[in-house]
Parts: C-alpha cells; structure tokens; sequence
C-alpha cells in the first residue's frame, strides 16, 4: 500500500499557495484565470480555488479555464473542499477546511488526488496528518481580518511547533507578506499561502519577485 512518503515523492508541492477568494477581493472570477496565468508564469505555484459564493457548474467551468492557464507551468489547481468537481475537472487536488469530512474517507473513492487540509492548532495538525493530508495550511499566523473567525493569531512559536511534529508540508497562512514569510519559512514553513496580497494587480510583479527571492534564500 502506498504510504504518504510514497505520495510525497510522485509530486512535488510549489512553495507559493494561492488561495483565490472572488467576492472578497477586486478580481471578480471571470478574471481569475488571467491572473493564475500571470502568477504561474512567473513562479510555480498551489492554486487553491475557493469560490464558494458559485454554483458547482460556474466552479467547475472556472476550474477548466484555471487549468488551462497553468498548463505550460509546474504549478498545481486545488480546488477547495469540492471533491466531485476535482475529479470531474482532473484538478491535481482537494484542499479540506478543517470542519470537513475525514480526509481517509476521500481517500477510499479516489487515490491519486493530491489532500490538503486547513489547521489552526497541534492538535488538528497531528489529526490531518494521520487522516493522510498531504500538506497543511496552518494560520492564521498573524493578525489578518480575513481570519479573525479561526481565532486569535497562531504566533511564529506554534507555527514552529506544528511544523517540527508533523512530517508533511505545511504552509503558513493569516497575514502573510514578503517582510515576515521569513520568518515563517525559518520556523519550519515548507511555504506560504495568502489570499489578500495578491489582488493588487499593480504591485503583483513586485510581491512576486519579494516572494521569490525570499524563497530562494531559505531553500
């Protein structure tokens, strides 16, 4: 039987995480698939699909025009929480908020796809990991609006500690710029995820690069 070490060497998880979230944000989803493109072609990245303010049609449409967009690139479409459209799409993945399903129970219909999950304390992380999650999002790390109702900020300290008791990627997430990704990368982050940083479209290329040589510098 294939063991999470086995999955882990079959495919390789970018360090940037996108996490795409239209109606909170100035890029509505018909626009979507053109900033994916943007983003990709300029560093592999995890796109998480997170729309769900949308019917599953107007998702799995949005999920076909995504993975177009990716295609020449070594970056990864996620959908989130919605297993049927990742395997009716061919997405690469399902990530998993951390009220969802367990993740053995996806597990047994469909091996292949990649299984993220969403955590917010040790305790949930050694949980997903023994679920069989191929990587965690943990926040949020710092004070952000956007994740006020997952409870008080997680600090650099238990992000370190989730990350030295779990054997899977983690990915911090909850107020994450190019200034503290840093941080979260020399505390054992294997990358970082964010929503917010991402819809200025002015200042994309910049953050982009800021990301990137930071990646590199704590590869």
């Amino acid at each position: 039987m294939e063991t999470q070490k086995d999955r882990q060497h079959r495919f390789s998880l970018p360090r940037l995480h996108m996490v795409s979230n239209s109606p909170e944000h100035r890029y509505p989803a018909n626009e979507l698939p053109g900033l994916v493109r943007e983003i990709t072609s300029r560093i592999p990245a995890v796109i998480q699909l997170r729309e769900k303010h949308l019917a599953a049609k107007s998702i799995y449409d949005l999920a076909m025009a995504v993975r177009g967009s990716i295609a020449d690139s070594r970056s990864l479409l996620i959908i989130n929480e919605r297993f049927d459209i990742t395997l009716s799409a061919g997405a690469d993945g399902t990530h998993f908020p951390g009220n969802s399903c367990p993740l053995e129970k996806a597990r047994n219909v469909a091996r292949d796809p990649v299984m993220g999950k969403s955590v917010h304390s040790l305790q949930d992380a050694l949980t997903a990991e023994s679920e069989g999650a191929d990587y965690l999002v943990a926040g949020p790390v710092y004070e952000t609006p956007l994740k006020r109702q997952y409870g008080p900020p997680l600090g650099p300290e238990l992000l370190e500690t989730i990350c030295s008791n779990v054997s899977v990627p983690v990915y911090a997430i909850g107020g994450i710029t190019p200034k503290n990704a840093r941080q979260c990368l020399e505390q054992g982050a294997h990358g970082i995820a964010a929503l917010s940083i991402f819809r200025s479209e002015a200042n994309l290329c910049d953050t982009l690069e800021s990301f990137n040589r930071v990646l590199k510098q704590c590869s």
